[in-house]
């Protein structure tokens, strides 16, 4: 990708600190730069460019979701707002156990609902439940291996600009997405013909 030449690209040694949490990832940093040196980064090659671009792709998802019935923007907007603070404690911490913490709340929230609908106190689509515990799999596996740092912990630099664990999370994030709108639109189904107790 060479649309526009950027910058000399500083290696992690030379890296600002706030930048240095991933101690594999050797070369290709983007220099401290200004708002229109950040948008010009979108056509040059630099280690975080996949970043930004899947970055980017969550939004286009989350509008292209909004489309559909009027339940289903309401559940998916809170899950946006639960999202973003636990995005925006991830981006203000230092290292990567901060950042897997800021979504521990969230976790735990999601594992909370899901025992209410296992032990009976939660309804939904019995089919919609593997939906959201692939859902659950993916977030934290993706967030496992951010932490962990695989593939680059295994070969330093090879990784640097294309399929290191941030990147590798990323994806994995955005499938999860997937199968939350997938797992919104069985319970959504099923609550059409859902006829709650009379007793």
């Amino acid at each position: 990708m060479g649309l526009y030449q950027g910058p000399r690209l500083l290696d992690f040694a030379k890296t600002p600190s706030h930048l240095q949490f991933n101690k594999y990832v050797l070369t290709g940093y983007r220099p401290v730069s200004t708002a229109q040196e950040c948008l010009r980064s979108l056509f040059y090659m630099h280690n975080e460019l996949g970043n930004i671009y899947s970055h980017g792709a969550i939004p286009i998802i989350y509008i292209t979701l909004l489309c559909y019935p009027t339940v289903q923007q309401t559940a998916l907007l809170a899950y946006i707002l639960l999202s973003a603070y636990g995005i925006y404690c991830a981006t203000t911490a230092r290292t990567n156990v901060l950042r897997l913490r800021a979504f521990i709340w969230q976790g735990l929230f999601r594992f909370s609902l899901f025992l209410f609908r296992v032990y009976g106190s939660g309804v939904g689509s019995p089919n919609s439940l593997r939906l959201f515990v692939i859902m659950d799999s993916l977030a934290v596996l993706g967030g496992v291996v951010n932490i962990i740092q695989i593939p680059e912990r295994f070969s330093p630099g090879l990784f640097d600009n294309w399929g290191n664990s941030h990147q590798i999370m990323h994806v994995m994030v955005i499938c999860a997405i997937i199968y939350l709108h997938w797992g919104t639109l069985v319970d959504l189904a099923w609550i059409k013909s859902y006829q709650c107790p009379t007793e």
